[in-house]
């Protein structure tokens, strides 16, 4: 064995620093990227099938919405626990009518919905204005929104 280790030094010093190669590359894999195989939201999503949000629940909302004569255009769009209502009303709304219109998104939903779910709601305009685009938020755990600061133009 020795005699064979003297005979063919390159060969074993490149098939060694191979090995030590693999091994550091695994170790670097494994310290970098530890978390990959998880899921994308970790356990932030456990039991988010009791609590769907179904097909027609997602119509009901958009039609409501739809259906005030203030607004344009309403999409809905569900990340993980986030469900985004993305409004376009008309260029002459309020910014006091667009928050109101926050408050129809919540009457679709039921409690446990409510509860679970994270909203929110984007509301802007055709035309850019100083006033919009504005942005309301309600946490699980909160039972109103929280709006973006009034701004000044």
């Amino acid at each position: 064995m020795k005699k064979y280790i003297k005979e063919h030094k390159i060969v074993v010093a490149a098939i060694v620093f191979l090995l030590i190669l693999i091994i550091v590359a695994f170790i670097a894999k494994q310290l970098f990227f530890s978390g990959s195989s998880n899921a994308l939201y970790g356990s932030r999503l456990d039991g988010i099938e009791n609590v769907k949000v179904r097909k027609n629940e997602k119509e009901a909302l958009i039609n409501k919405i739809e259906e005030d004569s203030a607004v344009k255009k309403c999409e809905y769009d569900l990340q993980g626990k986030i469900i985004n209502v993305i409004i376009t009303v008309n260029d002459d709304v309020g910014i006091d009518t667009a928050k109101a219109l926050a408050d129809k998104v919540l009457e679709v939903f039921d409690t446990d919905q409510k509860s679970f779910y994270d909203f929110q709601v984007f509301i802007k305009k055709d035309i850019g204005t100083g006033d919009f685009p504005i942005i309301g938020y309600k946490q699980n755990s909160r039972d109103g929104f929280t709006w973006t600061k009034d701004r000044v133009a």
